[in-house]
């Protein structure tokens, strides 16, 4: 239902769907994924996927969102549900507060300045 609602966006023009395919996305994932330290014994719950993490990065860096607005604009936004390939919920904007956190600086600077 959200895919065929999207394509109602895609008509109007969806400049997250033209940068995209721009970025390899899966280069990130060795990277970031190493963050994680829950596969020990104890475990912990799951973790998001990686790259769904960068891009929501990614997001709230090109767009000046706060980590609650964060939330609310996945939640709310068929571009950006789409961007970050219409997960099943939108994560909570703790999630992207402590992914933030321990997110080499390196990653916001890549998005923000290129480099």
């Amino acid at each position: 239902m959200l895919r065929k609602a999207y394509q109602n966006v895609a008509k109007n023009g969806d400049k997250l769907a033209d940068v995209e395919p721009l970025i390899d996305w899966e280069a990130f994932r060795p990277i970031v994924a190493g963050l994680y330290t829950n596969d020990g014994p104890q475990g912990g719950r799951p973790n998001v996927d990686p790259v769904v993490m960068v891009k929501m990065l990614v997001l709230q860096t090109w767009c000046g969102l706060s980590d609650p607005e964060l939330e609310r604009q996945v939640d709310d936004r068929l571009s950006f549900q789409r961007f970050l390939g219409f997960p099943e919920k939108a994560q909570d904007y703790s999630t992207a507060w402590r992914f933030r956190m321990i997110a080499p600086p390196y990653l916001v600077s890549f998005f923000l300045f290129g480099s």
